[in-house]
């Protein structure tokens, strides 16, 4: 590892407007593997040249905010928004730097887009990165296989008042691994909030729920019901570090990895 810290990752944090960049980055600091050398945010934003410490508290650095990734990092982690994150993909491509990408949207193009990079970079672009969540992925499609198309099945995901899209990127990770499970379109069989006379349910169809309410900070659960009976399967997380966490769990991991589009199931062992 091209580094000053032996087995260290020098990385770099791409902001954004989210929540889970600044706890990445105070995560990243305290760290004794990680090495901040940048932190990126786009070209206007009003703390542009100032230090992270003086930004985000809980980071005790002295890096600088900068409006482009530069050459000096092995690994960027992304949390900012969809036209940020292809900017920096496209970026960390010319650089040879790895990536991970916490930036949700339910836009396939735009997921498509983004790990054509993967080409080029190794590149880990999760829905969530929490051990609970990247468990829930799976174990909710092996549920929906086991009861076929007798239950019922609705994800409803709730995240707090600030949340500007839906649904969540989580959400649409349960989807996708119920659809893989049981062989269905998350593009077409999906059912995104009713309203109206919609009719009947249709058999098979997977309905998605977003609630924008408070404080919360991720809660998401897959409803499976029969005419006879109902199972819930909940996850809810409890502090926002478990995202960055995660995120800082993937870069360690990733760094060195040939390029290639990897999940958070390769990096936690699923």
């Amino acid at each position: 590892v091209d580094d000053t810290r032996k087995d260290g990752v020098q990385a770099c944090d791409q902001r954004g407007r989210g929540q889970d960049g600044p706890a990445a980055l105070a995560l990243a600091v305290a760290d004794p593997d990680i090495e901040l050398v940048q932190a990126v945010e786009y070209a206007a934003h009003p703390l542009q040249g100032k230090m992270v410490k003086d930004i985000e508290p809980e980071a005790q650095s002295e890096v600088k905010l900068t409006s482009q990734l530069e050459k000096g990092a092995d690994v960027v982690i992304d949390f900012s928004s969809p036209d940020g994150t292809r900017v920096i993909a496209k970026r960390a491509e010319e650089l040879g730097i790895a990536l991970v990408i916490g930036t949700t949207a339910k836009d396939f193009a735009w997921r498509a887009d983004i790990r054509k990079s993967s080409d080029k970079v190794p590149m880990i672009h999760a829905q969530n990165f929490s051990l609970g969540v990247n468990l829930m992925f799976k174990v909710a499609g092996q549920i929906a296989k086991a009861l076929g198309d007798d239950f019922d099945m609705e994800i409803v995901e709730g995240h707090h008042n600030q949340k500007v899209d839906a649904p969540s990127g989580t959400a649409m990770g349960i989807a996708g691994g119920i659809c893989d499970a049981v062989g269905k379109d998350i593009q077409k069989d999906l059912v995104y909030g009713r309203e109206g006379q919609v009719g009947k349910r249709k058999r098979g169809e997977i309905g998605c729920h977003a609630l924008r309410m408070g404080s919360e900070i991720g809660l998401h659960t897959v409803y499976y019901a029969s005419n006879f009976e109902r199972l819930e399967f909940t996850h809810r997380a409890s502090s926002r570090d478990v995202f960055a966490a995660g995120a800082i769990k993937a870069s360690k991991w990733i760094n060195g990895k040939a390029a290639g589009y990897y999940e958070m199931t390769d990096v936690l062992g699923l």
